[in-house]
């Protein structure tokens, strides 16, 4: 694949995600993208090559940060090569920018062993995480930062905790 055809797929993903969160979001969704890197592990491998061992520094260097597209896109474009898979979901969104968080294999492949071909989008995917637990508006939909207030909430208690014993 060639790194203009992934940036291109990467831009289509980014449609396609935006159409897919807000059929089922009430949430308006900005186009001011950041991301956020999780490999599908953190640790290395034997099964790895030695070049996605190495990556694997890099990832956990970048827990938890916000990136641009660009800085996406030298990150998973290799000598032509992307992971195999990037699945992507909106985690949150405001009016200022929307968080795209990226969880995505950590082996590197050529064009033939991506996934998500045949959707145009390699090796992106668009995703929308559900919970039982979210509360619907009127028209069914949900709020697409019910993740994050579901772990600050958490943070919160577990800091409630801690203070509590000392």
């Amino acid at each position: 694949m060639t790194k203009e055809k992934f940036i291109e797929n990467f831009k289509l993903l980014l449609v396609h995600l935006r159409d897919v969160t807000e059929n089922f979001c009430f949430n308006e969704i900005s186009e001011n993208y950041r991301f956020i890197l999780e490999p599908s592990e953190r640790i290395t491998s034997q099964h790895l090559t030695e070049d996605e061992n190495k990556y694997m520094k890099t990832w956990n260097k970048l827990e938890n940060k916000e990136m641009t597209f660009d800085q996406v896109v030298e990150l998973f474009y290799k000598n032509g090569k992307t992971p195999k898979w990037a699945d992507c979901n909106v985690y949150l969104s405001t009016s200022e920018k929307t968080v795209v968080k990226i969880f995505f294999s950590r082996q590197f492949k050529e064009k033939s062993e991506i996934y998500y071909l045949e959707r145009g989008t390699a090796p992106f995917k668009a995703v929308v995480y559900t919970s039982s637990k979210n509360e619907t508006d009127l028209n069914g939909k949900f709020d697409v930062n019910w993740k994050v207030k579901l772990e600050n909430k958490k943070s919160k208690g577990l800091l409630s905790k801690i203070k509590r014993l000392f």
